[in-house]
């Protein structure tokens, strides 16, 4: 446990930008980001929510966006990864708000310095151990959740592949891939809903 601590100190201390670095192949640092930029989902999935997507929804979808933001972002593009990320999160929000019919055009951004306020708060190693956990534990149901066609697409997806290209890589049809993602997100929207209640 205190090598744990260790290592868990170690990399709060870490800028976003050397935690992207390392998080494609480390779960702790994945959970830091997750646990950082949690506010800022929680935030914009109650600015975008409307009558027909609630706000858990679309907190989830800001994960998920989350978690590909983490895959496919840059440096050497120039753009901060909180900026980066922020327009992930919030361009699927305004996607999925779209889709069930709410024009978004209309929402006020968080501004720049509420969005640093919002992701200065300052972690303890407890609550990033709990929340590395409980991403962990969600990884891990969401692996034994979905069918293989679901995962295979949902984690290349993720990696930041768009469905055409997860199509390809699979030899199967980009609405294959779609359906598949529609699937996943329906099973993980639920287990996710689940995890919150308990």
């Amino acid at each position: 446990m205190l090598e744990l601590d260790f290592d868990l100190n170690d990399l709060c201390s870490k800028t976003d930008e050397e935690l992207v670095a390392v998080a494609k192949n480390d779960k702790s640092a994945a959970g830091i980001l997750l646990s950082r930029y949690s506010k800022l989902i929680l935030i914009k999935s109650k600015i975008y929510a409307n009558s027909d997507t609630d706000s858990e929804d679309l907190h989830q979808e800001g994960f998920i966006s989350l978690l590909k933001a983490i895959n496919a972002y840059d440096p050497s593009q120039g753009a901060k990864f909180s900026t980066f990320a922020e327009k992930c999160i919030v361009n699927r929000m305004k996607t999925v708000s779209a889709r069930m019919g709410r024009n978004c055009s209309d929402v006020n951004r968080i501004d720049e310095d509420e969005a640093a306020d919002v992701l200065s708060v300052e972690e303890t190693p407890e609550s990033i151990f709990l929340y590395k956990e409980f991403f962990d534990e969600l990884l891990g149901s969401i692996d034994s959740l979905l069918s293989d066609a679901e995962l295979q697409a949902f984690r290349l997806c993720i990696s930041g592949m768009t469905y055409k290209q997860a199509a390809h890589k699979l030899g199967v049809t980009e609405k294959s891939v779609d359906n598949a993602m529609q699937r996943a997100r329906r099973k993980i929207r639920a287990l996710y809903k689940k995890r919150m209640e308990n």
